[in-house]
């Protein structure tokens, strides 16, 4: 199925008094760049900016009161109230309330670590897609870091490096931290960890393992100051350490780069690390620090743009001018391919990424099928998300590597403010971002090719996204799941048809592609093209695919009544109540089956 999409505008009328359009067209002129940056710009501008210092000094939050605590809590909660465009998308309006009245009236029990948990799971139940709304970490809240950094490969969880201390726990799976196994000391975190999706979670949960307040306060670490640690190496035999948290200086404004720091994770220089910078380093590793950069594989036909940062150099080349030169370059080598590579980017400016995306969306070479490939991943988010989201929509680009971090649709624009007493900085969103269709649900922007990072992979300077693009003809287009269907259908019928659909499921390439609107799309045009038999097989696929979705069962109910299986129809039906209850659909079909059943004339 073609991703582009058509857009339709509204037109307003010209103004027939010139004077008053030319007055009013200078003040905007004058305004607009005054206003752009606060205002304008995407949520990550302000996240991935160092902590403005606040207005009065912070107390040692260890010195609160419960009082006070409870009396930032009530701000915290109207804050949100006010702030917040739509803060119950996920969570109901009196399930909030009750989570707050409980979390106040346990703060006179609680220790610190347990009262700052409580107020990071409190703003994570605003639920996914809410990524920017979340409690920033920084000092005196977090006072000191184990010694070691964290990293979520495709095959678990890694020690990437630690103090020289403990260079027998770097390069070695995590299996126990703490009184817990990972996956039980994963699922306390995921229910503090704001995010927009389980990836973006991927990124931050690490992060906050080697944040002793964070362990403490649910229920990981044995003390506040004590956590141990359990690795096992490659054929099987297990080390254990008892960590002691590092203070962070004295003077510290904010935490080491603890996420989208790909090179050390915000490790001191010095510490031994599972991988260092080398003569093999991928291309992806090569200048992470760089906001943008261009280089023409040759022997690959392949021109690969690495875009981190979405915003212009401080000095020198804007985004403008660069992505000319990267078209021009890339024309004048013959590249047979574009590669986007956005896996680092964590976002910035949405103006910023226009001229990427105006771009390759309207460029004759680059809008062709297997011409353009963008490599995405947890960190993608933000501003770089909602490009991912407008290339996904507006071009046949092959999405490669691991679901970003982002959401297509998402509220973004956070906002900071400190609470009253303890001057804990909380970012709550504004805005709410639909680059992507109305009904677009999906947590990511998917892979087409799945291409993760195994620990494996790091150590071998193996760089498993691009090799899968590498490894195709150049120019030759990936087709996508409906060409399969309809060019097995074509040739061999149905049963062809339902084969090749198996056999793209079955290839891990394609485990987080959802294929539910694809084959729903597919069964409507067998229906509409009067073969009802055939269209339910193909919503008995989907059905068996998602069987909570109340579309499949509706579409697989729509395909036995025109078949006359009215029996099969009522229970299709009805599961599709089950589980959306406003099916109007359903409702009305229903209602139509049991007229019929008492006078078949109404029928």
């Amino acid at each position: 199925m073609s991703k582009l999409l058509a857009r339709g505008s509204a037109v307003r009328p010209a103004v027939p008094r010139c004077l008053s359009l030319c007055l009013f067209s200078l003040l905007i002129l004058l305004i607009v760049p005054a206003f752009r940056a606060p205002f304008l710009t995407s949520p990550a501008r302000a996240q991935d900016a160092p902590p403005a210092p606040p207005d009065s000094a912070v107390p040692d939050p260890g010195l609160v009161s419960p009082l006070q605590w409870q009396e930032d809590l009530r701000f915290l909660s109207e804050r949100i109230r006010e702030q917040h465009p739509n803060p119950w998308h996920h969570i109901e309006s009196e399930a909030f309330e009750a989570a707050v009245r409980r979390l106040e009236s346990r703060i006179p029990d609680l220790t610190y670590p347990e009262v700052l948990t409580g107020f990071m799971e409190l703003v994570a139940s605003l639920g996914p897609g809410d990524g920017h709304s979340r409690v920033r970490l920084e000092p005196p809240f977090i006072g000191s870091l184990y010694p070691l950094r964290l990293w979520w490969f495709a095959d678990g969880l890694y020690v990437r490096s630690a103090a020289p201390e403990f260079v027998g726990l770097v390069g070695k799976r995590v299996l126990w931290l703490g009184g817990s196994e990972v996956e039980e000391a994963v699922a306390r975190l995921g229910s503090i960890t704001a995010a927009d999706n389980v990836f973006q979670q991927r990124l931050r949960i690490p992060a906050l393992m080697v944040m002793p307040e964070i362990m403490a306060g649910v229920g990981i670490a044995e003390e506040r100051d004590r956590l141990t640690i359990v690795v096992e190496d490659d054929l099987g035999a297990q080390t254990s350490a008892v960590l002691t948290p590092v203070p962070l200086p004295e003077d510290a404004g904010y935490l080491p780069d603890l996420e989208y720091d790909p090179l050390r994770l915000g490790a001191p220089d010095g510490w031994p690390a599972m991988w260092v910078p080398g003569d093999e380093t991928p291309l992806y590793l090569r200048d992470p620090a760089d906001p943008y950069w261009y280089t023409f594989l040759a022997g690959e036909s392949t021109a690969y743009v690495q875009f981190n940062a979405v915003r212009d150099r401080a000095e020198g080349e804007t985004v403008d001018a660069f992505m000319d030169r990267v078209l021009e370059s890339a024309a004048r080598s013959g590249a047979e391919r574009l590669v986007l590579d956005l896996r680092l980017n964590g976002g910035g400016d949405n103006f910023r990424a226009r001229p990427v995306w105006h771009r390759l969306v309207g460029h004759e070479r680059w809008r062709r099928p297997g011409r353009l490939f963008v490599i995405i991943g947890r960190r993608t988010f933000s501003a770089a998300q909602n490009l991912a989201t407008i290339l996904d929509e507006h071009t046949p680009a092959v999405f490669v590597g691991e679901p970003t971090g982002g959401s297509p649709n998402h509220y973004g624009d956070a906002r900071a403010f400190r609470l009253p007493n303890s001057r804990l900085r909380v970012s709550i969103s504004t805005l709410y971002w639909q680059d992507g269709m109305p009904w677009d649900i999906r947590p990511w922007v998917p892979p087409d090719i799945a291409a993760e990072l195994t620990a494996d992979d790091l150590r071998r300077n193996r760089d498993p996204a691009l090799e899968s693009i590498l490894s195709l003809e150049p120019g030759s287009a990936v087709p996508s799941l409906i060409e399969l269907l309809q060019q097995a259908y074509g040739s061999s019928g149905i049963e062809a048809a339902i084969e090749a659909y198996r056999s793209y499921r079955a290839d891990p390439a394609h485990r987080f592609v959802s294929t539910e609107r694809t084959l729903d799309g597919a069964g409507r045009f067998l229906l509409d093209e009067g073969r009802p038999d055939e269209a339910s097989r193909i919503f008995r696929l989907n059905v068996e695919a998602y069987p909570d979705s109340w579309r499949a069962h509706n579409s697989l109910g729509d395909a036995y009544l025109a078949a006359g299986e009215t029996d099969l129809a009522i229970r299709a039906y009805e599961m599709s109540l089950e589980i959306n209850s406003y099916n109007t659909h359903a409702h009305n079909a229903l209602h139509r089956i049991r007229a019929a059943a008492v006078d078949p004339s109404s029928g």
